[in-house]
C-alpha cells in the first residue's frame, strides 16, 4: 500500500505545483517615462508603510511633488528620519518627513493622473501632471 501511496502523493505534487499561476503584472507605460504625451510629469512612488496605505500614498505625492517642483526650477531640500526602538516586549517606529522647497515666485498646480500598486512589492507608484 504504501509502495502506491508515495507515487501518487508524487504526482499528485508535481501537478498541483504546475498548476500555479504565476501573476503577470504590465506596468503602465508612464512609469519609466513621466513626460509621456508631451505632458509634464513626474512619479513618486513609496513601499508599504507600517501606519498603512493613507501615509504610503501620502510619501509617494510628497516624492511626486518634489521631482515636480525640481523640474520647474525649484531647490528641493528631503530629509527623511527613522527612529526605530525596541525592546523585548514592543517596536516602537517613527518617520519625519521634512520638505523645504525655495521657489522665486513660482507657482506650481499639478493633479494626480493615475496611480499604480505593484502586485508583486505592493509598491505605490503615482503619475503626477503638471496643469
Amino acid at each position: 500500500m504504501f509502495k502506491t501511496f508515495l507515487p501518487l502523493l508524487f504526482i499528485f505534487t508535481f501537478f498541483l505545483a504546475c498548476s500555479q499561476k504565476e501573476v503577470i503584472s504590465y506596468e503602465p507605460k508612464w512609469l519609466n517615462k513621466p513626460n509621456l504625451e508631451g505632458k509634464v510629469g513626474a512619479i513618486g512612488s513609496s513601499k508599504p508603510q507600517f501606519k498603512g496605505e493613507a501615509v504610503q500614498r501620502k510619501v509617494a505625492i510628497s516624492r511626486a511633488i518634489d521631482e515636480l517642483a525640481q523640474q520647474s526650477g525649484v531647490h528641493v531640500d528631503t530629509i527623511i528620519i527613522r527612529n526605530e526602538k525596541s525592546t523585548a516586549l514592543q517596536v516602537r517606529s517613527s518617520t519625519e518627513v521634512k520638505s523645504t522647497q525655495t521657489t522665486k515666485g513660482i507657482s506650481i498646480n499639478a493633479h494626480i493622473q493615475e496611480t499604480w500598486t505593484d502586485p508583486r512589492t505592493k509598491e505605490l507608484h503615482i503619475w503626477l501632471i503638471k496643469d
